[in-house]
């Protein structure tokens, strides 16, 4: 009995060793969402069923062309008052 305990050891120590080693690297992570920062929490819709990517892109356009817009008053109204 001693033996089959020195041998089923032996067998698990030597399951485990191959099991753990060193095989394929570890999976890279996934590259960054494109998009703000500001909305990345948006992405968490995907969760309850709705599409968090389409979402968050679509909240992004939007505050792009409200920043833009924002540019565009502030030079006009910089060049009306310097007339």
């Amino acid at each position: 009995m001693p033996l089959f305990r020195c041998l089923l050891a032996a067998a698990m120590t030597t399951a485990l060793i191959l099991g753990c080693g060193s095989g394929s690297p570890a999976p890279k992570a996934r590259d960054a969402a494109p998009g703000r920062a500001e909305t990345k929490a948006v992405e968490a819709a995907s969760a309850v069923g709705y599409s968090g990517n389409q979402m968050r892109k679509k909240i992004d356009k939007t505050i792009d062309q409200a920043e833009e817009r924002a540019r565009q008053i502030e030079k006009g109204a910089g060049s009306a008052a310097s007339k």
